[in-house]
């Protein structure tokens, strides 16, 4: 099993972490039948902590923790939890989740996510691909970005219909987000609509386009002039 990790610890400060092997309840209940997998096709991504630079400008509702799980590449387990509302979002590939969908999206004039230090370049594409209805909102963080595809309890969430990236990401950023929209149903890939396999390198720079409840292909197919703009 290969973990990798947004953090970087010394040896010598390494903190222990028991588990007991118990998982809760709430989760059992939503996972009626155990996978086993071979260890060596098991990677782990862990960023644990999303949305760096809006932390520290104390933009604290876009901060997330993230967790994700993915077999021979594909990510099957994601987990997004928000550290100062106390909100978690889980949900497992041909498994069960905590989280869902809303029962509604704009595709004709979408409410479009995209990344704070990005959003004009996005913008102008946007407006010329749905028209000058489409809402551009400007926000920190993947993790945030993803949970404002879904149904989520909390009054600091904003709402979209579609998240667009258009430079070079981590993967530690995205894979939780990628598996909790692939266990209900919604999609993330590249811009050219490839999928993303969460081995090899830690980033990928072919840009992002996450959906639900979408024909995610046709948005794919509307976006040919947003190219990747290259690393960070």
């Amino acid at each position: 099993m290969q973990i990798n990790t947004e953090e970087h610890v010394d040896a010598t400060d390494q903190e222990v972490i028991l588990w007991d092997r118990k998982i809760p309840e709430d989760i059992l209940k939503e996972i009626a039948t155990p996978k086993e997998v071979p260890a060596e096709s098991v990677t782990v991504w862990i960023d644990p902590l999303d949305a760096t630079q809006e932390y520290t400008e104390d933009l604290r509702k876009y901060v997330t923790t993230m967790v994700c799980v993915a077999v021979y590449g594909k990510p099957v387990l994601g987990v997004i939890h928000k550290p100062f509302s106390e909100y978690t979002a889980w949900a497992m590939v041909d498994g069960g989740s905590n989280v869902k969908a809303r029962s509604s999206y704009n595709e004709k004039t979408p409410r479009i996510v995209v990344s704070r230090s990005h959003s004009g370049m996005v913008k102008q594409v946007a407006l010329q691909t749905f028209g000058n209805q489409t809402t551009i909102i400007p926000a920190g963080g993947a993790g945030y970005k993803v949970l404002a595809l879904l149904d989520v309890p909390d009054k600091n969430q904003e709402k979209a219909d579609v998240y667009i990236h258009v430079t070079y990401i981590k993967k530690w950023d995205i894979c939780a987000g990628n598996a909790i929209l692939k266990a209900l149903g919604g999609h993330m890939t590249t811009l050219s609509g490839e999928e993303i396999s969460y081995t090899g390198s830690d980033g990928i720079d072919g840009g992002l386009l996450a959906s639900i409840r979408m024909n995610h292909q046709a948005l794919v197919k509307k976006l040919p002039d947003l190219e990747k703009t290259g690393h960070k």
